[in-house]
């Protein structure tokens, strides 16, 4: 009942707080089309972020696949000035289900305190399949 009203939450108010779901017919290459099951994707990050004006900090983001089975891109389009990603690789393997992200703050980045940020997840072998997105809380602090 909790991810039914987390998810509904986020269609009306834009996500939850630190998971977001995509959903689609059963109609990708990966799915049973006998038993046209629904796919399904779902992000989440492992904790609120905290980062230090000039250094990096590491969290996890997860994914849940629902007869999806290819592999899965991240990205985090929202991200506050001066805050960057250092984790080249944003894919998700095929066989895997989390990813360790590193965010580094620039030195002159603005301390923040809970800004909204946002990860996503996009199917790379169900093109159709509308990509899952999260927001989580990221603060900065001064050095």
């Amino acid at each position: 009942m909790k991810r039914i009203y987390c998810a509904l939450t986020m269609i009306v108010l834009a996500g939850c707080n630190s998971s977001g779901t995509s959903t689609a017919p059963g109609t990708g290459p990966h799915s049973d089309p006998a038993k046209n099951s629904p796919r399904k994707l779902e992000v989440t990050v492992s904790k609120d972020v905290t980062v230090t004006q000039d250094k990096t900090d590491e969290f996890n983001v997860s994914i849940t696949r629902t007869n999806i089975k290819g592999p899965v891109m991240i990205g985090m389009p929202v991200l506050p000035a001066g805050v960057t990603l250092v984790t080249q690789d944003l894919t998700i393997p095929a066989d895997k289900s989390s990813l360790k992200v590193t965010i580094k703050a620039a030195a002159d980045a603005k301390a923040l305190d809970k800004q909204k940020a946002k990860v996503t997840a996009k199917a790379m072998d169900d093109k159709d399949l509308p990509e899952a997105a999260a927001d989580f809380d990221l603060t900065v602090k001064a050095k």
